[in-house]
């Protein structure tokens, strides 16, 4: 209690100098920025010592009314630190907008940002550049909102390091990013190549991702064990890829296509990634950007190639009306031969309607098929695997997706190996597709809780 008695608060203008400000700085400590436009500016926040219990605040005086525009350059570093309440816009500099460091070596610990939003609604610089870069370890960026990108330089990037990150990405809205017609459109990428067999262990949970089109890429994972869960993908054109890295999670997510054009769902590429729990509904993607997808790898190749794909789990996903429910062995390189392996395609539910159930570009290696079911009236691609074809009933819930309304046709007397549904409700029974309907439902209507509190509510 005397900590919070001898904390101050301080409040700085564009005009402020911070270096005799931040000498003052202890641990409980708010930095209020006055409301208005900040134009071209250059904060560094370096090497602040909050704590747990008394973190220091950098916030706006009021929520949304700090804007931030032109060269804009936000630099934080030290342990636990909090940021909130900037409008961020149209930043036009040609350097990254945020970073959580303030120096090669000086990394940001245990600090967030929240309640922040990041948008390009002009003409910016035609000038490579990020707007969010994750360095440190423990870091949380959440319920802040990115829309608008359209130079080159992925969005938000997670920097990978031999200590793993264990980051946390949630709550964000992850608005319109127009297609840039090359690489380096991403919307999160979290490491990079030469790190790629890592562990950085960080968690991208609880997101809505809208019209995010800038590349094929919408997520590129590029490091291992990271978890990617309860998301929420809506007319992206593109897919969730596991370019890099191996073991990661992607789990109880959310796909829907709305029937446009090359909108996708998961790419896999590397071992031991674990695909379970998924909704996909309506995408129009093939090839990288089929509902699901497995790569054929490179053996023994360099690590910006392509890892082959092994031993991975693809299990209780739900897959309606996608234009390729599942492609296998798609081969986007010459050397790229070797075709998937070892791999448990278990207890998904499949109805693709008109659409092609799978596409078998190059026959895959010693592949379990355990427990998969799908539509009676399904003709194209059925026949390539072994998988029962029963009479599925769903019903649309109140979160609006496809549910069981009579689960007999979905039973299985074969075990499964995940335990959990897309709700996260430990299963009571081994039925195909992601949802157990004897567990309760939990309704993320991610669309309109993400983002900051002081844009509620919005829906584009």
């Amino acid at each position: 209690m005397a900590g919070d008695v001898s904390a101050v608060e301080i409040r700085i203008t564009p005009d402020s100098d911070l270096k005799p400000v931040l000498k003052q700085v202890q641990a409980g400590d708010v930095i209020v920025l006055a409301n208005g436009t900040w134009t071209d500016p250059k904060l560094k926040f370096e090497s602040l010592s909050g704590t747990a219990e008394q973190p220091i605040r950098i916030r706006a005086e009021s929520a949304g009314q700090v804007v931030l525009t032109g060269a804009i350059e936000f630099r934080v570093s030290g342990t636990h630190v909090t940021v909130s309440g900037l409008s961020i816009r149209n930043p036009s500099g040609t350097s990254d907008v945020f970073d959580f460091r303030t120096h090669s070596s000086v990394h940001a610990h245990d600090c967030r940002i929240s309640d922040c939003s990041f948008e390009q609604t002009e003409p910016g610089s035609d000038k490579e550049s990020r707007w969010m870069n994750i360095y440190g370890t423990g870091n949380r960026v959440d319920h802040c909102y990115f829309a608008g990108k359209t130079n080159a330089g992925t969005t938000l990037v997670v920097w990978v390091a031999e200590t793993p990150g264990s980051h946390r990405i949630d709550h964000n809205h992850f608005g319109p990013r127009p297609e840039l017609g090359k690489n380096g459109g991403e919307t999160i990428r979290i490491g990079t190549s030469d790190v790629s067999e890592f562990n950085n262990k960080t968690i991208v949970e609880e997101n809505y991702f809208e019209r995010c089109n800038g590349e094929a890429e919408i997520v590129s994972n590029k490091s291992c064990e990271n978890i990617y869960r309860h998301n929420l993908f809506e007319r992206c054109e593109g897919a969730l890829t596991l370019r890099h890295g191996h073991r990661c999670v992607v789990d109880g997510n959310v796909f829907l296509g709305h029937e446009e054009n090359r909108t996708g769902g998961v790419r896999i590429i590397g071992s031991d990634h674990r695909v379970t729990n998924n909704y996909f509904e309506g995408l129009r993607g093939d090839a990288e950007r089929a509902a699901i997808c497995l790569m054929n790898g490179i053996q023994g190749g360099p690590l910006n190639g392509y890892a082959p794909v092994r031993n991975a789990l693809i299990a209780h996903n739900t897959v309606i009306d996608c234009k390729v429910s599942m492609e296998i062995g798609v081969s986007s390189k010459k050397k790229a031969t070797v075709v998937p392996s070892d791999c448990r395609v278990s207890h998904n539910a499949f109805l693709p309607g008109k659409w092609e159930l799978f596409r078998v570009q190059n026959e895959p290696s010693q592949f379990s098929w355990i427990g998969n079911k799908c539509q009676l009236e399904t003709t194209r691609g059925a026949d390539l695997v072994e998988i029962e074809r029963v009479d599925i009933k769903l019903a649309r819930g109140k979160d609006g997706i496809l549910r069981p309304s009579d689960s007999k046709s979905l039973h299985s007397d074969q075990p499964s190996d995940v335990q959990t549904d897309i709700d996260g409700e430990i299963r009571n029974s081994d039925l195909a597709g992601c949802d157990d309907p004897s567990t309760p439902v939990t309704i993320r209507d991610l669309a309109i809780t993400t983002g900051p509190s002081w844009r509620r509510p919005l829906k584009l």
